[in-house]
């Protein structure tokens, strides 16, 4: 059977639909049928790598990764972190083939698309995709259900896996005694209100919902259209394969389809707060199970449930797996444990948050050069400082969540600040020509570009030693080690280490409105809030090593 390539959408949805898209229908393990594969690729044109998306028990990649809300999917995001972003459809979902006992009576055959069968199906997509891009591995995203492949398929094949994001994996619990081994008929019929149902579940009560009633609407039509015989039932609904089903059940009956401990790989557990399914000692006994991996973390973010990535805090999700998948430097959240989530080994990661605001070329601004002086703290001090400011790896998701508010507002925010200098004469000195008294305006320029590059980087939350060191050069900068130096200004030599220290609460104080402005619940903006308190502390508190007496700090 030969490939079948098409650059138009089968589904033609405008919710998932990209310029440039790409499908193909290729061979499968099963003579004669088709599997669906869809490629988007990077925004940049330059990808850094690919990374395929493994689907949950219900629904296919159409209605998860490659889904919009507002505007924007979890594949964009990544698509413009520089990956080609895939995506599979497993018999029996989406636009791949139906196996043909989804067309006799369900009683009639065993549940369909059980992790084994899934794990030759997924072998036969990665080896296309690795042809058809010339490259020797590739990275995972799973849903749900969709790790249980994906964990055969890592552990059988640790050379063509590169990183493992495993978002709402299902681990093993111990089951009932005496209890049949869990079954199911081979397909079974899921509604919209089967789906709803399952949306909202999890969402206490009293809490404002995570899903939009609007927002679903739009996805469950789209949902229809991935069986096209869905519309032709007395009540609309999809077919599904139950072998997803039944083996979520069988994991929690003490027989997990796939053994942790055999994946080399690294992997990211990512999780929401109020997953039912996924609990902290699901979490807590699959993260020790992953032995042999390189690398593991586990990050909890709140207000999130199993699916998450069609809620509110799908931003948190993407950024959280990006920065997990990038790979190339220390991840700051993996550096510390903390109360909210699993302890993480040390784990390496970016967060790619860069966009037209952000510039190497500022006056100043030379983070990891020679001339940035060596923080005297070490990173385990820092940790140390981090648990003092009780900073958790749920502030760096926040801060993190920040990012796409902020980046549009950080020049408004400076002149918000500088407007509270301007009223304060003792503050207002420090930017003084002392031989003029006048602003000195070129050093005023290059200082609140600065200021507003400040702000991207606090939200981009990546706690590595090169931040630390450019903390220190911060407070010397402040001080009369270093003050001017950088800009050959003639302004005042030194800043009154009470005035930076005091004026870190007119920096957080006006945040609010700005952050309100991302559209988030009362509680999400109070988190991010609270994230930018505690590091803004964190960060003063390190500017401040110079003016301390040596062994003092």
């Amino acid at each position: 059977m030969s490939v079948v390539f098409s650059r138009s959408d089968p589904m033609a949805n405008a919710q998932i639909s990209a310029e440039g898209e790409e499908h193909f229908f290729i061979p499968g393990p099963r003579p004669g049928m088709r599997l669906f594969l869809r490629r988007l690729g990077a925004s940049s044109g330059a990808s850094k790598r690919s990374v395929l998306y493994v689907h949950g028990a219900t629904f296919p990649s159409a209605l998860s990764i490659a889904y919009r809300f507002d505007g924007r999917s979890w594949r964009d995001a990544l698509c413009d972190a520089g990956f080609n972003v895939w995506g599979l459809d497993f018999y029996g979902f989406g636009h791949s083939d139906r196996y043909p006992e989804m067309s006799q009576p369900a009683d009639a055959n065993p549940p369909l698309c059980l992790a084994a069968d899934a794990t030759e199906q997924l072998a036969a997509a990665v080896q296309f995709i690795l042809d058809h891009e010339g490259e020797g591995a590739l990275s995972l995203i799973t849903h749900s259900w969709g790790s249980m492949p994906a964990g055969l398929f890592a552990a059988a094949h640790p050379t063509l896996v590169d990183r493992l994001v495993m978002f709402a994996p299902l681990a093993c619990r111990e089951g009932p005694r005496y209890v049949p081994r869990p079954t199911a008929p081979a397909w079974k019929i899921v509604t919209i209100q089967d789906q709803w149902k399952r949306f909202v579940e999890d969402v206490p009560e009293h809490e404002p919902p995570v899903l939009s009633r609007e927002h679903f609407t739009a996805w469950a039509e789209a949902y229809l259209d991935s069986d096209a015989a869905s519309r032709s039932r007395g009540l609309p609904a999809v077919m599904t394969p139950t072998g997803p089903l039944v083996e979520i059940l069988r994991a929690w009956h003490g027989e997990l389809a796939w053994e942790p401990s055999k994946v080399d790989a690294p992997v990211a557990i990512i999780r929401g707060g109020w997953d039912g399914l996924v609990t902290d000692d699901d979490a807590r006994w699959l993260f020790d199970r992953l032995s042999r991996a390189r690398e593991r973390r586990d990050v909890k973010i709140a207000r999130g449930t199993h699916l998450m990535h069609l809620e509110e805090m799908r931003g948190a999700l993407w950024r959280e797996s990006i920065a997990f998948l990038l790979g190339d430097e220390p991840d700051p959240a993996s550096q510390y444990p903390t109360p909210a989530s699993a302890s993480s080994s040390k784990t390496k990661g970016e967060t790619p948050m860069q966009d037209h605001h952000e510039t190497k070329d500022l006056p100043g601004y030379n983070p990891g050069s020679p001339e940035v002086a060596k923080s005297p703290i070490s990173m385990n001090e820092l940790k140390e400082l981090m648990a003092s400011t009780f900073f958790t790896d749920e502030d760096v998701v926040y801060l993190r969540l920040s990012y796409d508010i902020l980046k549009d507002q950080a020049e408004e925010l400076v002149m918000v600040w500088r407007g509270i200098i301007a009223l304060h004469h003792h503050l207002a000195r420090y930017s003084e020509d002392v031989n003029t008294g006048e602003p000195d305006k070129d050093y005023g320029e290059r200082v609140g570009k600065r200021f507003a590059q400040w702000v991207l980087d606090t939200a981009r939350a990546k706690y590595d030693q090169e931040w630390l060191d450019y903390q220190y050069e911060i407070g010397l900068r402040h001080h009369r080690a270093k003050k001017n130096q950088t800009d050959n200004a003639h302004t005042a030599p030194h800043i009154a280490g009470r005035d930076l220290i005091a004026f870190s609460a007119a920096t957080v104080s006006p945040m609010r409105p700005y952050l309100e402005k991302g559209g988030h619940s009362a509680d999400v903006v109070n988190k991010m809030y609270d994230a930018w308190w505690k590091s803004m502390i964190l960060q003063v508190t390190l500017w401040s090593q110079p003016y301390m007496i040596p062994g003092d700090f």
